[in-house]
């Protein structure tokens, strides 16, 4: 008898918290499923870009930045999937409410001037729109997708004023897009917003020439406003910064 005595009281405890555990599952709401990753072998340029959207998900959990997601330039939308299954987790300390996708969903536009490289040509890089939303299906009623090049797609978008970008993924390859989709995000960025630059090392990394001259035009722009602090960066090619307003700097933010 104390033998069964002493078996109880060591067990009961165990099954009391397995019941308690099962029990507030049970209450608990599900959440929505989310976008699968790219399926195949991941070469390590995916793997690092993903690392690299791990990261900025920690950046921005820990300083508790809510916000949305805007791409520009989604084509195979790896790194789309990659910002769903990271900054789009549910139940997280921060949050990441609404998904942006910007692309021409036709290829590239013919390379023009100083845009031009031996690598890149009219229409290549083509994802279709219904691709997109057939791939991203179970995230639509979050996502946002527009379809044009941004000349023409940009200058007259019905940006959500409430929405307060929290990273930016600028994938577009040219100096023209770049500039184009650098003077959109001007105004909608907060303060500690990621901006990643897919491209950067493109052009030989010249800084005269593509992601590198827009980036620095733009910075110039934003004098006395905000600057542009560093980041990690992405895979072999990129880099990225954190948006950083200028009276915020030093302070206490709540």
């Amino acid at each position: 008898m104390e033998m069964l005595k002493d078996t109880a009281r060591h067990y009961l405890p165990d099954i009391y918290r397995s019941l308690a555990d099962a029990w507030n599952s049970l209450k608990r709401p599900s959440v929505p499923a989310i976008t699968s990753l790219p399926n195949g072998k991941w070469n390590t340029r995916m793997r690092q870009t993903m690392d690299w959207f791990d990261n900025v998900q920690n950046f921005l959990q820990v300083n508790r930045i809510d916000g949305v997601y805007a791409e520009f330039g989604c084509h195979e939308i790896k790194t789309f999937r990659f910002a769903l299954n990271t900054l789009g987790q549910y139940r997280r300390p921060n949050k990441i409410s609404h998904f942006y996708a910007f692309d021409s969903f036709e290829g590239m536009p013919e390379p023009e001037g100083i845009d031009k490289q031996k690598i890149w040509r009219k229409g290549m890089n083509h994802t279709t729109l219904e691709r997109f939303k057939a791939v991203c299906k179970k995230d639509l009623h979050r996502i946002t997708a527009t379809k044009g090049f941004f000349c023409d797609s940009l200058p007259g978008f019905n940006w959500n004023a409430g929405h307060k970008i929290a990273c930016a993924y600028i994938d577009v390859d040219y100096y023209s897009s770049t500039r184009e989709v650098l003077n959109f995000i001007t105004g909608k960025l907060q303060h500690g917003a990621i901006i990643g630059f897919d491209d950067w090392n493109c052009y030989y990394g010249d800084p005269s020439r593509g992601m590198r001259k827009a980036f620095t035009e733009w910075s110039l722009s934003l004098s006395g406003i905000a600057r542009l602090e560093p980041y990690l960066p992405i895979s072999w090619g990129g880099q990225s910064f954190i948006y950083q307003e200028l009276n915020k700097l030093g302070k206490e933010i709540l």
